[in-house]
Parts: C-alpha cells; sequence; structure tokens
C-alpha cells in the first residue's frame, strides 16, 4: 500500500510525503502506481520548471517521495501554487476511494 501525507498550515498545502507501493499489479503493469507516480510528481514539476520556485524535496527507487515548500518564498505565485497542490491532493484523494485497498491518504494540519 502507498500511504499519501499531505501537511497544511492554516488550510493550505505546505508539504506532501508518498512511502511504500501500491501493490495493485505486477512492476510495469500498475496503473495505480502509475497515476499517483503522476499525480505526486506532476506538481513538482510545475513548480519548479513553471513557477520557477525551487522547494526541498527528496525521491527514490523505495517508493518514497517528500516534498517540503515550509521556507520557500512564494510571494505572488500563492494562487498558482495553491491550484497545483489541491489538484495533487483531490487525484490523490480519488485514487483513494477508487483504490482503497491499494492508497491510503492521511491530511495533517500544523499548528
Amino acid at each position: 500500500m502507498t500511504k499519501v501525507t499531505i501537511y497544511r498550515k492554516n488550510g493550505r498545502i505546505v508539504g506532501y510525503k508518498a512511502t511504500g507501493h501500491s501493490e495493485y499489479a505486477e512492476y510495469g503493469e500498475d496503473i495505480v502506481c502509475a497515476a499517483l507516480s503522476m499525480a505526486l510528481q506532476l506538481p513538482l514539476g510545475g513548480i519548479q520548471d513553471v513557477l520557477d520556485l525551487m522547494p526541498k524535496f527528496e525521491i527514490n527507487s523505495d517508493g518514497y517521495l517528500m516534498v517540503d515548500m515550509r521556507g520557500m518564498n512564494a510571494l505572488g505565485k500563492e494562487k498558482e501554487l495553491d491550484a497545483l497542490l489541491e489538484s495533487m491532493a483531490l487525484m490523490v484523494e480519488n485514487l483513494s476511494k477508487e483504490y482503497p485497498k491499494n492508497v491510503k491518504l492521511v491530511e495533517k494540519e500544523e499548528k
């Protein structure tokens, strides 16, 4: 199972983390893994290449991805950043409902 944790502060997404493998199908045939990978990596590319911002991030082949926007100066780009991140959150939520044995979504509000 892949566990996705979305971190929020004052309702806004400030980071997200994914761990594990969906185990829906064999490597190379796992549509849940492919959908999750797209949903989680697309916002990172948009943040870096479209918004020209640099969050902290880590990705490895063991099913781990972490993106952290805390401390990143997004002044003037908050609306676009929020659109990317909320779209990701919606996609992950939909996947967790469609494939509850393979995807678990946890949201945490920070103080």
